[in-house]
């Protein structure tokens, strides 16, 4: 009789735990499957995907830094507003963009930024920038997801 309930009990935590994944944290529900932070793409919208070590939204300034590891400004958007909208990008006027990593800085001269959600201290959305030249870097892409708000 005991090894009946050995066997049973055995067989009964094999299923219990074979049937639990070690993938629960993915979201296969749909919705936004992005990780938190900001990102960007540089000339091609399907190429890599960069990075950046942090970010944060500054609703006084209506401005998102996007810094690199030791602290150092890699992005700023500097935007009219901090609504849920699209924001049209110029190289002056109140919605700019500039990219850091570039010598000289990649200004960009149009393009948009789309705030998608700025709620509970957190914004989201996307952003397309462009600059005229004849090689190099002349566009970026990009996301901010989930971002703290200051």
């Amino acid at each position: 009789m005991n090894r009946f309930f050995f066997i049973l009990f055995v067989s009964t935590t094999l299923i219990t735990t074979s049937s639990c994944s070690g993938d629960d944290s993915s979201n296969n529900g749909g919705g936004n499957n992005q990780a938190s932070g900001f990102t960007w793409r540089e000339n091609d919208p399907n190429g890599m995907i960069n990075q950046a070590a942090s970010a944060t939204f500054t609703n006084q300034f209506n401005t998102l830094i996007a810094k690199k590891a030791d602290g150092s400004t890699l992005f700023e958007i500097n935007l009219s507003g901090s609504s849920a909208a699209a924001y049209t990008l110029s190289s002056s006027g109140a919605n700019m963009f500039t990219y850091t990593g570039e010598n000289p800085f990649f200004v960009a001269e149009s393009g948009s930024v789309t705030i998608s959600s700025n709620t509970n201290n957190k914004i989201t959305g996307t952003y397309e920038a462009f600059r005229t030249g004849n090689s190099g870097l002349t566009r970026l892409y990009g996301t901010f997801t989930d971002v703290p708000v200051n």
